[in-house]
C-alpha cells in the first residue's frame, strides 16, 4: 500500500511533467499563433498544479526547491481558484458577474476604445479578442485575463510581455523542480499536432459581441461569463485533445477535461437557481438539457466528490489510500469513486458529457 506522501508525490510529477512538455512543445513550434492560444488555454491549469503543489509542500522531497515569489504564488492562487466559476465559495456567481463587468470588461473598453484621432472611425475600434478552433471559441482576451489571475490595469500599465516573462520564468522552475524535467519525446501533447490552418482570431466590439450571444442584450456580464464556459468547453472538447485517444488520455489531460467539466456543470446549475439573473426560457431551458443529462448528473453527483478533491488537491483519503494503486490508471480511482464504471468506460462517460455540453453552449450561442 503506498502512502500518502507517494500518491502525492506521484500525481504531482505526473501533472508537472505534463505541463513542462506543453510548454516545451508550444515555444518550440515555428507559428508564434499556437504558442500565444495554447499558452493562454492551458495557463490556469499549470497555476492550479503548481498551487495545490505548494500546498502540499510537507509530503514532497525535502530536496524540492520550490519557492515563488510572494506575487507569483498570488497569480497562481488567483488562477486556480478562477477555475472553480461559480462555484467559488468566495463571493460566488455575484463576485464573479462583478468581477467581469469592472475588472475585464470595463477595463479593456477602457484601455482600447476611444484612441483614435477621428471621432468617425471610432466605430471601427474593438476591445474584445476571439480565439477558435475549427470554427468554435477556445478562449477569448476577456476570458484569458480572468484565468491568468493578473489584474487587467497590471497588464496594460507594465505591459503583458514584461509582466508574463518573470512570471513564467518562476512557474517554468518550479515546474522542473516537481516534475521530471521538461521535454521527454513521447507521448507528445496536443501542441505537436494542432495544424495552423484551425486556429483563428478576430477582433470585435465587446459590447455588440455580448448583446447577440447566450441570454440576449438586457445580460451583457453573464454572456460575458458563459462565453468563458463555452471556451473553456470547447477547449477540452477538441484542442486539448488533438491526436490522443479520448477515451485512453494520460492523467494529467484526463484530470484537466474532469475538473473543468465538473466547474462548468455546477456553475450552470447555480446560475439555473438564481431567479433574479433574468434567464430567459430558452436559455433556463437549454442549462436544463445540459445539467440534465444522465452523465453530466454522475459527474456532479455529490458522492464523488472525493474523485475531483483526489485530482484537484492531490491528497487522497484515509479510505481510498488501501485501494490505490500508483501502476494503474488514475491510480485506480475510478474504481473506488465511481463502482459502475473502469478508467475507459469513465472516460467514454466524460467524453460524451463533455462533447454534449460543448454542443449545447454552441448552439445557445447563437440567439435566435
Amino acid at each position: 500500500m503506498p502512502t500518502t506522501a507517494e500518491v502525492v508525490q506521484a500525481s504531482i510529477a505526473l501533472d508537472a511533467t505534463y505541463m513542462g512538455r506543453v510548454y516545451t512543445e508550444l515555444n518550440h513550434l515555428p507559428n508564434a499563433k499556437i504558442l500565444s492560444i495554447g499558452s493562454l488555454c492551458v495557463a490556469p491549469f499549470m497555476s492550479l498544479v503548481i498551487y495545490e503543489a505548494l500546498r502540499k509542500a510537507s509530503s514532497l522531497p525535502a530536496s524540492a526547491n520550490i519557492a515563488l515569489s510572494e506575487d507569483v504564488y498570488d497569480v497562481c492562487g488567483r488562477a486556480r481558484h478562477s477555475l472553480k466559476l461559480f462555484t467559488d465559495t468566495n463571493g460566488g456567481i455575484d463576485r464573479q458577474l462583478m468581477h467581469f463587468e469592472k475588472e475585464i470588461m470595463k477595463e479593456h473598453s477602457g484601455y482600447f476604445l476611444g484612441n483614435t484621432w477621428l471621432p468617425l472611425a471610432r466605430f471601427l475600434e474593438t476591445d474584445l479578442g476571439v480565439f477558435t478552433y475549427e470554427g468554435q471559441i477556445i478562449t477569448t482576451t476577456h476570458s484569458a485575463t480572468f484565468h491568468l489571475g493578473i489584474p487587467s490595469h497590471r497588464l496594460f500599465q507594465d505591459g503583458f510581455g514584461p509582466v508574463m516573462q518573470s512570471i513564467l520564468q518562476q512557474m517554468g522552475r518550479c515546474l522542473a523542480e516537481l516534475g521530471t524535467g521538461g521535454y521527454i519525446g513521447k507521448p507528445s501533447t496536443f501542441a505537436s499536432y494542432v495544424p495552423d490552418s484551425s486556429l483563428r482570431n478576430r477582433d470585435v466590439r465587446a459590447s455588440k459581441h455580448y448583446k447577440r450571444t447566450f441570454n440576449g442584450p438586457e445580460t451583457p456580464y453573464i454572456n460575458g461569463t458563459l462565453t468563458d464556459f463555452q471556451a473553456i468547453t470547447n477547449f477540452i472538447a477538441s484542442l486539448l485533445v488533438t491526436g490522443a485517444d479520448p477515451l485512453s488520455l494520460e492523467y494529467s489531460v484526463f484530470k484537466i477535461r474532469y475538473i473543468a467539466l465538473f466547474h462548468v456543470l455546477a456553475s450552470l446549475r447555480v446560475l439555473q437557481g438564481r431567479l433574479d439573473m433574468g434567464l430567459s426560457r430558452r436559455s433556463s431551458e437549454i442549462i436544463e438539457r445540459i445539467v440534465g443529462t444522465s452523465e453530466a448528473q454522475i459527474v456532479t453527483d455529490p458522492s464523488t466528490r472525493g474523485f475531483r478533491n483526489t485530482l484537484m488537491h492531490y491528497g487522497p483519503t484515509n479510505a481510498m489510500l488501501g485501494q490505490i494503486d500508483l501502476s494503474a490508471p488514475l491510480f485506480g480511482l475510478v474504481p473506488i469513486c465511481f463502482p459502475d464504471h473502469d478508467f475507459k468506460s469513465l472516460s467514454a462517460l466524460v467524453d460524451r458529457c463533455i462533447r454534449t455540453t460543448s454542443r449545447e453552449l454552441n448552439e445557445w450561442s447563437k440567439m435566435t
